[in-house]
């Protein structure tokens, strides 16, 4: 087998990143090398200049602010720049530090290199922000070979297992982004029927709300706390967060004193009702370009790790009255999906054919540049 035969798929996250491969007949996770599979989508710049990706940089979120970069993303397709140390970084070049790491896992793992990858992206992701994703590939030194939405990706991995003639709805809640998307499955194709979606909703924004009520209960001016300080105070509220406990319970730091507050889930409700209620708003839209009521989806997909917080979860079955499908982790069946698209690229003779047809998330028409005037020919499916 030479080196194009790989079957290599990825998950560029907003928070975590994985890889995955086809090997011997099943889609499998690679471990990086702290043999974890979830790598933080961190970079850092340690004093010596020397760049540090994931785990390495995760600490110093807190302890060197100004030298560690996150949530870049979410700035795909933009312009904006990162300054660590003395060097300074775009999103497509600091996603590429991370693809760069876990090819380097990928090739420690299999003991071959690899080039050809196919990579999974928000469903509503612009032209643009794709653009950046295969930039960030290619200076990474690999070949985005294709580009799949993530609920697709998802819907790939669940399909295998799922029964005939079967209407899904991926929910996707990762932690920057969410995707809705509306698909059937009628062995050997999974068509797509729509993909709905909002860039800038993701378990960031639960965080971010989360830190701005603690720090109303404290009585504390986000302006009195320094970089190192704020940023200790978000992965206090993260790991609370991620906890899913009930009472969620935080303890912080302040000027030498341990602060403390709780929270109930009917004071979270409330709190993040705001965006509880942007949830709907792609849900409702893909079901309409679907043409489908909540009672005619078979089953709920949750992929994301955001959407295993509770009252993510409780929303979700409010409005399709069933529990979802639970029998696979939420947070790396995107990766799995990716490399089962990249061994059905290539044909593999251990995998069953699969037929995958996808929709335009997005429309498309004419600029008349003259009258600054954009008129669609093309809906968004």
């Amino acid at each position: 087998m030479d080196n194009a035969e790989l079957a290599i798929g990825i998950d560029l996250g907003t928070t975590n990143s994985l890889i995955a491969v086809w090997k011997d007949g099943a889609a499998q996770l690679i471990p990086n090398k702290f043999g974890e599979y979830l790598t933080p989508s961190i970079i850092s710049m340690d004093e010596n200049n020397h760049i540090l990706v994931g785990k390495p940089a995760v600490s110093r979120r807190t302890s060197h602010p100004d030298k560690t970069a996150a949530l870049f993303k979410r700035a795909m397709g933009s312009n904006t720049n990162w300054r660590l140390g003395s060097d300074t970084f775009n999103a497509p070049e600091l996603s590429s530090l991370v693809l760069r790491s876990l090819k380097e896992d990928a090739e420690e793992f299999l003991q071959r290199p690899i080039k050809d990858v196919v990579i999974s992206v928000p469903a509503y992701f612009s032209d643009e922000q794709r653009k950046h994703t295969r930039l960030a590939a290619e200076l990474a030194g690999l070949n985005a070979v294709r580009l799949i939405n993530e609920p697709t990706a998802a819907a790939m991995a669940y399909g295998l297992h799922t029964q005939q003639n079967t209407r899904s709805l991926v929910f996707d809640l990762g932690g920057g982004t969410f995707d809705v998307t509306v698909l059937e499955y009628a062995t050997p194709v999974i068509e797509v029927h729509a993909s709905a979606g909002d860039n800038f909703l993701g378990g960031e924004d639960f965080t971010h709300m989360l830190v701005d009520e603690v720090l109303k209960r404290a009585d504390v001016a986000r302006t009195t706390l320094n970089e190192s300080e704020l940023a200790a105070l978000y992965a206090c509220v993260e790991a609370a967060k991620c906890s899913n406990q009930s009472p969620l319970h935080i303890r912080w730091q302040y000027q030498d004193e341990t602060r403390e507050c709780e929270f109930y889930e009917n004071e979270l409700e409330d709190l993040w009702l705001p965006l509880l209620n942007r949830l709907r708003v792609p849900i409702e839209q893909a079901l309409r370009d679907a043409r489908l009521k909540p009672s005619q989806i078979d089953s709920l997909v949750l992929v994301g790790g955001a959407s295993q917080m509770p009252l993510v979860q409780r929303i979700a079955v409010r409005l399709f009255g069933k529990l979802p499908y639970q029998s696979y982790d939420p947070s790396t069946i995107v990766a799995l999906g990716a490399a089962i698209q990249a061994a059905c690229r290539l044909r593999s003779e251990d995998i069953e054919e699969v037929i995958l047809t996808d929709i335009c998330p997005y429309s498309l028409g004419v600029e008349v540049n003259r009258q600054g005037v954009f008129r669609h020919f093309l809906a968004d499916y």
